[in-house]
């Protein structure tokens, strides 16, 4: 199925229409008639920007107008009517993603450069309004064109030949570079993210092969030849701060290897910082299905970094959902490799805290796997975790996470509905409405917020319109948990509607519904229905668990 292209309007004070034209293959734009008319389009709500549906707002704002400007005056105004038309347009326009651009003011450079001062002000003065606006409204985001060009180099950005005959002051280089920033902060708000990064070892994360050269010989330092290694997993430690875990799978003497990881003086990523290490002969491609069973992640998840294509073209072969890039030949060019795979296939719009702590939740998940492995059943299992369950109504310092979860959980998802922030806000002042969430711990740390049910009530009835669980605490039942205290809760209720809609990833909740004791009343085509009578419902004891809380009203 062909998916649909995301309607985007792009408001700007230059001519966009080669950039739209760059990205017409995954979004669909509109774009204002006429020239500069962007402030006029912001503060008519009669323009098409208000009476037309979008998923997103890209506002791109370019300073070569400056140029143009007779003394501080007109800058002043000019600048003031810029920072009404997006108050006015922040203030209207609230449940999709606005992304609003700095400004970098290529002006005259006949001047002392004493002169250059005001238009520094200008820029920073800029700068600060929109990091003020996107503070106060959670559906605002900057667009650091400035930085953009200084990354670039503004004379290979601009072309003046470009700016005379067709009011767009970018040159083809330019053009490309603000496409590709303009694609991947729209990416960063539609594409599913990455999750994983693996890694080979030898010729990847440090130069040479360990089992030939030994730690001695291997090229990795922080100066000299080394550094381009040193440089590279230093990005990667950034990502993994940032919620991307890492793996290692590496054909290698797993002895070797571990010294290097643990001992090498200038290595970064230390063991701890990898959530597995498959180091042994086994054809790669079966490791990493060993990882998506052992990690309980999906194929689609994983990007896979070797620097041997022939490594490359097996995994891509027999994994053809993983992600696998073309290594740099070059490796000086290995900072820039990071950096692609970032903000290509990783960067979210935002780094949640729960988040930066995604590793240590993976090492704790393995010790409680290790504790499944000794325990005698189910029951037994769960009673020695002593997981805490806490239930209760959304607090507003829980939005993001409820957000994230509702934008990225596949798997144990019932009816994958997708909402924005925005969407969970509206949802949760209907007073018909009820947004639960779940968080969970035990004896191996915060699991943190690990589910979200979102209710609404009917009359005699409430119907369950997303119930959503985390993957890594599947398989404790949880579930099961949740749904008795909601029943035990709505126990003055004729009835719980339940339904399953079946996607290509949510098979391991096909017959969640059953399990729980609930009553199918239809299905069409795999899409089911199901009812639990809770008039009356006597909630039951789950023993096994430590503690199990229910809080039903937040001050």
């Amino acid at each position: 199925m062909v998916e649909a292209k995301k309607r985007v309007a792009m408001l700007s004070n230059v001519t966009v229409d080669l950039i739209a034209a760059k990205l017409r293959r995954r979004y669909d734009f509109y774009l204002p008639e006429g020239f500069d008319t962007w402030v006029q389009e912001t503060i008519n709500p009669a323009s098409g920007l208000y009476l037309e549906n979008f998923d997103a707002i890209i506002v791109l704002l370019d300073g070569t107008e400056a140029r143009t400007w007779k003394g501080r005056e007109e800058a002043t105004e000019r600048i003031t009517l810029w920072k009404q038309a997006l108050d006015i347009l922040a203030k209207s326009i609230t449940a999709i993603p606005i992304f609003i651009s700095t400004i970098d003011i290529r002006e005259n450079r006949i001047k002392s450069l004493s002169e250059r001062k005001f238009s520094i002000e200008l820029e920073n003065e800029w700068y600060q309004f929109v990091q003020d606006l996107i503070e106060e409204k959670n559906n605002l985001y900057i667009f650091d064109l400035m930085d953009v060009i200084a990354e670039f180099g503004r004379k290979q950005f601009y072309s003046n030949k470009m700016w005379y005959m067709s009011s767009m002051p970018y040159s083809k280089y330019g053009l490309d570079i603000v496409a590709t920033e303009i694609s991947r902060v729209l990416n960063s708000v539609f594409s599913i993210r990455k999750k994983i990064i693996v890694l080979d070892l030898d010729n990847t994360l440090w130069g040479g092969v360990i089992g030939e050269d030994g730690i001695e010989g291997i090229e990795l330092s922080d100066h000299k030849e080394g550094q381009r290694y040193y440089d590279f997993q230093h990005q990667l430690l950034e990502m993994k701060n940032r919620g991307i875990v890492l793996a290692v799978n590496s054909k290698n003497n797993e002895e070797d290897a571990e010294n290097a990881i643990q001992n090498h003086s200038a290595m970064l990523l230390r063991d701890d910082d990898f959530v597995s290490r498959k180091i042994n002969w086994v054809n790669k491609a079966t490791n990493l299905k060993t990882m998506e069973t052992e990690l309980n992640l999906t194929e689609s998840g994983f990007i896979f970094i070797d620097d041997n294509p022939a490594e490359r073209a097996i995994v891509s072969g027999e994994c053809p959902e993983v992600l696998v890039p073309d290594f740099p030949t070059d490796t000086t060019e290995l900072l820039s490799f990071a950096e692609d795979i970032w903000f290509d296939y990783c960067c979210p719009l935002r780094v949640l805290e729960e988040s930066m702590k995604k590793t240590q939740m993976y090492h704790n998940e393995a010790r409680r796997k290790q504790e499944m492995s000794e325990s005698l059943n189910l029951e037994g299992y769960i009673k020695k975790l002593e997981i805490i369950v806490d239930i209760h109504k959304m607090r507003p310092e829980e939005l993001e996470r409820v957000t994230q979860l509702c934008s990225k959980v596949n798997q144990f998802n019932v009816t994958t509905k997708r909402y924005m922030q925005i969407d969970i806000e509206r949802i949760a002042q209907d007073p018909n409405n009820a947004i639960y969430v779940v968080c969970s711990s035990d004896k191996y740390g915060d699991c943190g917020l690990i589910s979200v049910v979102i209710l609404i009530e009917e009359d005699t009835t409430v119907r369950i319109d997303t119930f959503l669980m985390s993957c890594r605490v599947m398989g404790r039942e949880l579930e099961a948990v949740i749904l008795n205290e909601l029943a035990a809760k709505y126990a003055g209720k004729q009835k719980i509607i339940g339904e399953f809609i079946p996607t290509a990833k949510n098979t391991p909740v096909k017959e969640l519904y059953d399990r729980l004791g609930f009553e199918q009343i239809s299905n069409e085509g795999g899409h089911k229905t199901y009812q639990l009578i809770v008039a009356g419902y006597e909630k039951k004891q789950f023993h096994s668990y430590k503690e199990i809380r229910f809080e039903e009203v937040i001050e």
